[in-house]
């Protein structure tokens, strides 16, 4: 109820989770194999034949599988719906379409969606128009999405660019942006969890937060600058970039130049003007390429298999990882300049 239809506000009581539970009992998974969790329920259903099954009230559809034994058949009342004893398997149905029916759950899922696409703080008049087009279309995602294209709010200049992209989705449309050949993708996984995501171990069931404000504060700003240099400069093992070969092999006349040619290059669509103008003081900071040592050297990270093990003996013999052939010396740093951008940051 709360993760998934009506959300925490949604109206429900403490209340409503214990007798939904209770509608829920006997639904479970059907069992595989012959061994451990299931074995015993796979020899029952064994012994009565899969023809029968409905016959006994057992429900075997795929992966699910309903146990009559296992149901409370029991009178509940949830949301004030009255559940009569003995309903078996339907009144578990009968639940789960008077969640996805509730006025709560259309807002609940209109404003994840808008959250997610549109701001961090959704207008409420855009998360109410997609509410009733939810509502009206028996909970059409793509009606909805349609819904909130369309919404002025949606075009808003505020809203464009609002969005800040997690640890996770800033490596990956870097490794994209760049063309990137990734031999060893648990660097990929080190520097994300450097920049403040570790995968699969946020406590709270809910998952990340799709919010900026969670992921932005100076040290991860940092972390995410030292990223870009890294991986512009092929200096994160199991993970090379052609620059030259995006640029049709042109050699850009100077590291201005460069920086104009390359964010047009990484960041299609985009009014780059006021962007270029911020980063032109960053190309000629002198530490930039020592930073890029120091980052190098803080993540790399133990191999994990066998084709990794020679990038790594390298790294620890103090050899560089083998690079491509960059005339320009400075287009590295440039390039890596432009993936730390607070423009890059932003979906």
């Amino acid at each position: 109820m709360e993760l998934h239809t009506l959300g925490v506000d949604g109206g429900y009581t403490q209340n409503d989770v214990t007798q939904a539970a209770r509608v829920l009992t006997g639904w479970t998974i059907a069992p595989m194999g012959e061994e451990g969790y299931g074995a015993g329920m796979k020899k029952l259903i064994d012994n009565i034949g899969e023809d029968k099954l409905e016959k006994r009230g057992f429900v075997h559809q795929g992966d699910f599988l309903f146990v009559p034994a296992r149901h409370d058949n029991g009178e509940k009342i949830v949301l004030g719906k009255r559940f009569s004893a003995n309903g078996g398997y339907e009144e578990g149905v009968a639940l789960l379409t008077l969640l996805a029916h509730h006025p709560s759950t259309a807002k609940f899922i209109s404003k994840k969606i808008a959250t997610r696409f549109v701001s961090d703080q959704p207008s409420p008049q855009l998360v109410d128009r997609m509410a009733k087009t939810f509502g009206k279309t028996d909970g059409d995602i793509k009606q909805v999405m349609i819904t909130m294209v369309s919404s002025p709010e949606f075009w808003k200049t505020d809203a464009l660019r609002e969005k800040t992209k997690s640890p996770f989705e800033l490596a990956i449309s870097a490794v994209r942006g760049l063309d990137a050949q990734i031999t060893q993708p648990y660097q990929l996984f080190s520097w994300i969890n450097k920049m403040g995501q570790k995968m699969y171990y946020y406590q709270a069931p809910t998952g990340f937060p799709d919010r900026g404000q969670y992921w932005i504060n100076t040290g991860a700003l940092l972390n995410r600058m030292n990223f870009g240099l890294a991986l512009a400069a092929q200096r994160i093992p199991g993970v090379r970039v052609d620059l030259a070969a995006l640029n049709n092999n042109h050699e850009p006349e100077s590291a201005e130049a460069a920086l104009i040619t390359y964010s047009k290059i990484i960041m299609p669509g985009r009014n780059l003007e006021a962007t270029i103008k911020r980063l032109k003081p960053m190309l000629k900071d002198p530490d930039l390429d020592k930073k890029v040592e120091i980052a190098a050297e803080k993540h790399t990270v133990v191999a994990l298999n066998a084709d990794s093990a020679g990038a790594m003996e390298s790294v620890k013999k103090g050899k560089a990882p083998k690079k491509q052939d960059i005339k320009n010396s400075e287009l590295a740093q440039v390039v890596g300049v432009i993936l730390g951008s607070p423009e890059f940051q932003r979906k």
